[in-house]
């Protein structure tokens, strides 16, 4: 009994200490529970965080990628595929950075190649224009501006149907069928354009433009100004032709002039009644005979100018001897000069410069008709060493047409003119290298311009 007693007892005791011990269970068990539930936690945050953190920096570096920061780089915190795909980030950056180097400098290069091109065109003195295989310019440099009257900005990339001036579209279309007909790569043709009323003398080539696959690309023409070539042409020919005259015809005047004063001499006293028409007839033979002398003399100088002597001379002192004889001479013509105090002494033939000076002086003269202004000046670019005279009359003028010809040999506007002087001036300012050109002065009268290169 008393074991059962102690049985029992110890029954009630493990009774009342049972809901105790479940309670602490489960509080122990909640504990753990909320232990491990803590622990994934923290773990899977952490897991993320070392997941979505280098996945948001690759994100930023892209987009400053993207925006053109090649310079970025990631830094590589682990050796995991995160790691790995870091590490291929910045190898991808790196590639880029420097296929973007690359691509910089060989646009420059390009770029530094486009310009020399351009500048190289600007500067050449043939006229270049190109088209692409539709018929639209996609070149023209300044010289084809000039020549073709049209501007780059307003004509590039349109075609050129629509842009050039009648005769040059017949003319461009001739050019092309042409080239259509005969099948060939290029053609050359040799015409005069009438630029801004002056008539030059232009060689047109035209060329098929291919790529290195023999494939066509376009057409290319070149327009080389032939008109100083032309001038320098025709008048070796006419020099030859001025020697032959000047031999053919200067040989036998002496033996006309001598004959005729002899008959005057010798049949004046034998003539009844008539002797003045005897007289006016010998004396118009012997006159004429030396008319005809004094142009074969200028055909001879013509003919067989001098070789410039330029030695150190003063421009100024020089056009203002020449100036003294006709104001002199003129004294109803108001002669005015005007020179350069800055101009230095330079190389030039005396002799030559003041036989320009004297006939652009007769050419002003005659054309103020005996009263009017007459002004010559004398100016210098020291940037660009050279002189320009400037002589400029009040008369009447040189029509449009004329100036084209005006100094070709034999051309003269006065009827009494044999058209040699301002072939002569034309001559002498070419030996010096310098240029003549002639200008409406406003006005009225007529401008010629000078200029010759300073050689000291």
């Amino acid at each position: 009994m008393k074991e059962i007693s102690e049985a029992f007892v110890n029954y009630r005791q493990s009774q009342a200490l049972k809901r105790p011990l479940i309670t602490n269970y489960l509080l122990v068990l909640l504990l753990i529970t909320l232990l491990i539930i803590f622990s994934a936690t923290w773990f899977g945050f952490r897991l993320a965080k070392e997941i979505t953190i280098p996945i948001e920096r690759l994100a930023e570096g892209t987009k400053r990628i993207a925006s053109g920061d090649l310079d970025f780089r990631l830094e590589t915190e682990s050796r995991d595929e995160i790691g790995a795909l870091v590490e291929a980030f910045n190898r991808m950056t790196e590639q880029l950075s420097a296929s973007h180097t690359a691509l910089q400098k060989a646009n420059l290069e390009l770029e530094a190649r486009r310009r020399y091109i351009e500048i190289v065109l600007e500067n050449v003195s043939a006229g270049v224009i190109s088209f692409d295989k539709e018929g639209r310019i996609t070149t023209v440099n300044k010289a084809a501006e000039e020549m073709l009257e049209v501007r780059a900005s307003e004509v590039v990339g349109r075609y050129y149907r629509n842009v050039l001036r009648p005769e040059y579209r017949k003319i461009a279309r001739e050019m092309i069928r042409e080239i259509n007909t005969t099948r060939s790569k290029s053609l050359q043709k040799q015409m005069e354009l009438n630029l801004n009323g002056k008539v030059i003398t232009v060689r047109v080539s035209v060329n098929l433009m291919q790529d290195e696959k023999g494939e066509y690309m376009g057409m290319v023409a070149v327009f080389d100004d032939l008109t100083h070539l032309v001038k320098m042409e025709r008048l070796a020919a006419w020099r030859e032709v001025a020697k032959r005259i000047a031999h053919e015809i200067k040989n036998p005047l002496t033996p006309i002039q001598l004959s005729a004063q002899r008959i005057y001499k010798r049949y004046r006293d034998r003539i009844k009644g008539d002797t003045a028409v005897f007289q006016e007839c010998t004396n118009t033979i012997i006159q004429q005979v030396n008319e005809l002398k004094n142009l074969v003399n200028e055909f001879t100088q013509f003919a067989r100018m001098p070789n410039i002597n330029p030695t150190p001379n003063d421009l100024n002192e020089v056009i203002s001897e020449s100036l003294v004889l006709y104001k002199e001479a003129h004294k109803d013509i108001s002669f005015r000069f005007t020179p350069e105090p800055s101009l230095p002494v330079f190389k030039f033939d005396r002799e030559q410069i003041k036989r320009v000076m004297i006939n652009l002086l007769d050419n002003a003269v005659a054309a103020v008709d005996g009263k009017g202004e007459v002004d010559v000046e004398v100016r210098y670019n020291p940037s660009l060493r050279m002189a320009t005279i400037e002589v400029r009359d009040n008369g009447c003028g040189i029509p449009d047409e004329d100036k084209v010809r005006l100094f070709e040999p034999y051309f003269s506007t006065k009827k009494t003119g044999t058209g040699l002087g301002l072939a002569i001036v034309n001559t002498i300012i070419a030996d010096h290298n310098g240029f003549i050109r002639v200008r409406d002065n406003e006005p009225k009268g007529t401008r010629f311009i000078i200029e010759l290169p300073v050689r000291t």
